[in-house]
């Protein structure tokens, strides 16, 4: 059986993989989010030159 102090740090070493896992995640989910950004962004871009280009022909 194991001494409580190996169960601890093997716990300790659990949690610390669990939370690099979250970090990671959130970092993924920050980028994401900000590639979303930048594609709305474009989008809206080119939604504007399309409307002066409308308004040119005019």
């Amino acid at each position: 059986m194991d001494c409580w102090f190996e169960v601890e740090e093997e716990v300790e070493e659990e949690v610390e993989e669990v939370e690099e896992e979250e970090e990671v995640e959130e970092e993924v989910e920050e980028e994401e989010e900000v590639e979303e950004e930048e594609e709305v962004e474009e989008e809206e871009k080119k939604e504007v030159e399309e409307e002066r280009k409308r308004r040119r022909k005019w």
